[in-house]
């Protein structure tokens, strides 16, 4: 999928843009959902506020691409970008949404399509704030208490056991990174927020909303392990350690880092697949 097959538009390729009939008819035929998930937050001074939730759009479209080359019908829905915020809170245009009321608002969007039918359900979430991860997990615990077991997230192992999980809670599929991916060149600086790999997805899906001139000017930062651990404390405390809104390498160091979603994307829609009953396979 190239930039030109991209839109800005987060509706492009969701059911936002079908018709009842048409997602009614889906749901019957056990079409796969995916819920991506991001938040509005600042993204350093050469990256767009949206990059969560661009990011967690163009990744579920892409394995819609790869699901359907595998025949599994997937629909996506509408970005869920109304997340937690912890880290970033400090800088302007980082929305700050109460616990309570994204784990409601996700709760909803979830029961939705539930109850429209959908049978299959996998989250793919683009925010690693800590307190924005446990939120959903404790809504799809919730959701498994209710009995609406089908709906799964579908994450890396590391942040599973980032979140003191082991993989073998039901609301888990994970899946292995492509050895693809790690063939891809990356800056030695440690990167989490606003670093390459954000920069390269926006810059191939979206060029016009990155602000290269700034971009070329912006250097690493030097911040270890430890500065990392201070930084997600939040706040003032994150502001004064990356006063730019950047930690790591803003400036891809491997023209071709984008590819990192591509991989990723097929890695996802293998799973997706090995987890689908025989029938709908």
């Amino acid at each position: 999928m190239r930039s030109a097959d991209m839109t800005r538009s987060i509706f492009a390729g969701t059911i936002a843009e079908m018709t009842y009939p048409e997602v009614e008819s889906a749901a019957g035929r056990d079409a796969t959902m995916l819920v991506p998930i991001g938040v509005i937050e600042e993204h350093g001074p050469h990256l767009p506020l949206g990059t969560d939730v661009y990011a967690a759009h163009t990744l579920c479209r892409l394995v819609k691409r790869h699901g359907a080359e595998l025949g599994v019908e997937i629909l996506i829905a509408p970005p869920f970008f109304w997340g937690v915020n912890h880290v970033t809170a400090a800088f302007p245009g980082t929305f700050r949404t109460r616990t309570e009321v994204a784990a409601g608002l996700l709760e909803d969007i979830l029961g939705t399509l539930v109850d429209d039918g959908f049978a299959r359900i996998f989250v793919i979430n683009h925010h690693g704030d800590l307190a924005h991860n446990r939120m959903v997990r404790e809504v799809l615990h919730d959701q498994h208490q209710r009995g609406r077991r089908d709906i799964r997230w579908l994450e890396e192992r590391d942040m599973v056991e980032r979140l003191g999980d082991d993989g073998t809670e039901s609301i888990w599929a994970t899946y292995e990174r492509s050895p693809e991916a790690d063939s891809l060149r990356r800056s030695e600086a440690l990167g989490v927020h606003a670093h390459e790999l954000e920069t390269a997805v926006i810059a191939r899906y979206f060029p016009e909303l990155v602000d290269f001139d700034i971009l070329d000017a912006l250097e690493p930062t030097s911040l270890d392990h430890g500065d990392l651990v201070a930084w997600r404390q939040g706040g003032e405390r994150a502001r004064s350690l990356t006063p730019r809104g950047y930690f790591g390498a803003p400036q891809p160091v491997d023209p071709d880092l984008w590819r990192h979603y591509d991989f990723t994307a097929r890695a996802m829609a293998q799973t997706i697949q090995d987890l689908a009953p025989v029938e709908a396979r």
